[in-house]
């Protein structure tokens, strides 16, 4: 028998008009009816907060979002080459709006110079691998197109939970220009692995079992049912490792193909070359986000088809999503045209079985 992944152990509603009432009628509705005076709740008043300006002196401002600068957005001038970054603060009593300068302190402009004269910071990280190719990403490039991805297939809890903006600290930087030097070329903003799992079932209906746009229903490419997965109820309970507790995070990924090298060995052999070259691997709620992210983009599944051509095959673990005694894998079924999830020993391995690499990089909530 050929051996495959498949035996691989492992109306619109009419209104009636209201009648017109006489004044016997109306009766305690009127407005010259006496009525007990009732108490009117307050509205919360916004609290105050104040930073100094550059004499020291405090500027008294409301922490709120004005347009598309929530507080605590980083931005810039447009058309400063330096890039000189400003923290969105919030606005004055009077209006004005309050930024915090790189030393800290508070100046205050119009809210039309805001708009005219400020935009979000784009934060472009650039690197070469070793073999001279210039890899590029742009932070606030990833945000949009995440916070996009989410709203498109209906995820709206995901982006309650994202931060406003992609912010990363000095190890989270020095983390991601290396993982750009390895040719890491792609990246997703995800919420917390607890809100991933939480939707498990959303990510295979939304994701897995939806059409692509702008396919024909015969096309070699296009699903033509739901996914499958061995083990259901053991497969969607996987554990997610080596991912941050209980907040977002960015994953980066590479565009291309399954590295040769990770191809034919099992879980037990890729643990340590993974740790060896600090990659992370995939779980199951970010294989079906990327799937899907990568599918839409290329109009195919060139990303994790299974091949009969061991070296073209992206057949992969997912090796930080662990059961117990095994390890998911998937892939693009191109026989079946759909998803198709499994999970096996963490022992097995197959020549046409390898492990897509990632790289979490933790961010500033």
């Amino acid at each position: 028998m050929k051996k495959t992944p498949e035996n691989f152990e492992g109306p619109q509603i009419e209104r009636e008009e209201s009648p017109i009432l006489t004044p016997s009628e109306i009766g305690a509705l009127s407005p010259r009816v006496p009525r007990r005076a009732e108490m009117l709740r307050e509205t919360p008043k916004p609290v105050e907060a104040r930073i100094p300006d550059e004499n020291g002196d405090p500027i008294a401002y409301f922490p709120e979002a004005i347009g598309e600068f929530s507080p605590e957005t980083s931005i810039i001038k447009k058309g400063d080459r330096a890039k000189t970054p400003f923290i969105f603060k919030g606005r004055t009593k009077d209006g004005k709006i309050v930024l915090e300068t790189e030393d800290g302190e508070g100046v205050t402009v119009a809210p039309r110079e805001l708009e005219a004269s400020y935009e979000r910071s784009r934060r472009v990280y650039s690197e070469r691998t070793k073999e001279g190719k210039e890899v590029k990403l742009d932070t606030e490039a990833v945000f949009q197109e995440s916070m996009g991805f989410y709203a498109t297939h209906d995820l709206k809890d995901f982006l309650k939970e994202l931060p406003k903006e992609v912010k990363l600290t000095a190890a989270s930087e020095a983390k991601l220009r290396e993982a750009l030097r390895e040719g890491f070329d792609k990246a997703m903003l995800l919420p917390s692995t607890d809100l991933q799992k939480g939707n498990i079932n959303k990510l295979l209906t939304e994701l897995a079992d939806k059409k692509l746009p702008g396919l024909q229903d015969d096309a070699p490419e296009q699903l033509s049912q739901a996914h499958y997965m061995y083990q259901p109820d053991v497969t969607k309970n996987a554990t997610a490792r080596n991912r941050p507790a209980r907040k977002a995070y960015l994953l980066l990924y590479q565009s291309g193909p399954i590295p040769d090298e990770t191809k034919g060995k099992s879980p037990d052999q890729l643990d340590p070359l993974f740790t060896q070259k600090k990659w992370n691997g995939l779980t199951l709620e970010e294989y079906l986000m990327l799937q899907r992210k990568e599918a839409e983009a290329s109009k195919d599944h060139r990303f994790d088809a299974y091949n009969d051509d061991a070296k073209k095959s992206q057949w992969t673990w997912l090796l930080d999503s662990r059961v117990p005694g095994g390890v998911v894998h998937a892939y693009w079924s191109p026989g079946f045209r759909r998803v198709r999830v499994h999970w096996g020993g963490s022992g097995s391995s197959d020549p046409f079985l390898g492990a897509r690499p990632a790289v979490v990089v933790e961010v500033e909530v």
